[in-house]
């Protein structure tokens, strides 16, 4: 108990530091309370909203080195958030600013066409390594991720270009399982197993998207009172979000536990995926840990879908050495064990079984 509640203490300080932060620059932009809003001032709120509030949340909220995935899309929203607050007549001082995020949009539209004109370039070796890829990513999200990680193997900065693809390659399948479901086809059923059927995940999706709905117009409501270029630039970073949520939920529903002939195939929605060869599978046992204690796990990943109410899984995958997963946007981590939840556990143990994956009943 104790240990929970020192663990929560920064997140605590952390979330008070940024409300105290957004107060104090409310006070004095909004309400004026120090009087007439100067350049220094403004240079001031600048800093607190995109410098130090970003680097609190990454400190000492997600304690993990900035990544321009997160990185970009706070520094969008202190942009908005820093508009909102300055008085028109200062606004003056934020021209420069102005002019460095479309600097740095530039900048980024120029990396995405270098991508894209590499991707083009090495589009019939991209196209052959997809196809082949089949074996052990049976989904399209696994598919593109390998084909771009051979693609892009040979070029000098693989890595950031691996980052930069599985990013786009991310986006990409939202937008194929949100519109385009239909040109998925599902592998032979007596190999696959959904995990969705008989969890409440359907709720929180439903809840989620009225949520959601209600909010990207609330909220466009209330910026075209400031700017109408911010309340359409909201509007369609909403849009997008919704967009995801929408393929998240398809992905769930078009891309079951997959056990192969080679590997067993993970992928939760757009979240995250890994092929695991059995000859790694250590063993798969019932699962005797908390849900709390299993979502707090570094060294492992979740395929057990949230409810109302956090939800046990049924088994834990052990791995005889660690593997790694691909996360969403391009990012990847290292994982021990697979916490898992399927519709059919019984046929599911069956047919890793076929495979001499041990079901370990001791605990």
């Amino acid at each position: 108990m104790k240990n929970s509640l020192s663990h929560k203490k920064p997140l605590y300080f952390s979330l008070g530091f940024i409300i105290l932060i957004l107060s104090s620059n409310f006070l004095v932009q909004k309400i004026e309370l120090t009087g007439h809003v100067s350049t220094p001032i403004v240079w001031g709120t600048i800093i607190d909203i995109m410098v130090i509030i970003p680097a609190v949340i990454f400190l000492f909220i997600l304690r993990r080195k900035p990544t321009i995935s997160i990185f970009a899309p706070m520094m969008i929203l202190g942009l908005f958030i820093v508009h909102w607050l300055v008085p028109p007549y200062a606004k003056e001082s934020l021209v420069y600013l102005n002019y460095s995020v479309i600097g740095m949009e530039v900048v980024l539209v120029g990396v995405e066409l270098t991508i894209l004109f590499l991707f083009l370039k090495s589009f019939p070796k991209w196209k052959r390594s997809f196809k082949e890829a089949r074996l052990h990513y049976p989904f399209v999200l696994g598919r593109m991720f390998e084909a771009n990680r051979i693609t892009f193997a040979s070029y000098k900065y693989s890595a950031q270009f691996q980052r930069l693809s599985g990013f786009l390659a991310t986006d990409v399948s939202a937008i194929r399982y949100a519109l385009f479901p239909h040109l998925d086809r599902s592998p032979p059923k007596d190999c696959t197993f959904s995990y969705h059927k008989n969890s409440e995940y359907f709720g929180i999706f439903l809840m989620l998207i009225h949520v959601m709905v209600i909010e990207i117009i609330a909220v466009h409501v209330l910026l075209m009172q400031y700017s109408h270029t911010a309340a359409w630039i909201a509007t369609g970073l909403d849009a997008y979000a919704l967009l995801f949520l929408i393929g998240d939920y398809q992905a769930i529903r078009k891309a079951p536990v997959h056990v192969g002939r080679q590997s067993l195939y993970l992928q939760k929605g757009l979240r995250f995926h890994i092929s695991i060869p059995f000859e790694i599978i250590e063993q798969i046992r019932p699962c005797i840990h908390s849900a709390k204690e299993c979502s707090s796990d570094k060294a492992a990943l979740n395929m057990t879908l949230a409810g109302f109410e956090p939800s046990q899984p049924q088994y834990v995958l052990e791995l005889a050495q660690p593997l790694e997963a691909n996360l969403y946007f391009g990012l990847k981590r290292k994982i021990c064990r697979v916490y898992i939840t399927v519709d059919e556990p019984h046929a599911f143990i069956k047919e890793l079984d076929k495979h001499g994956v041990v079901l370990n009943m001791k605990n």
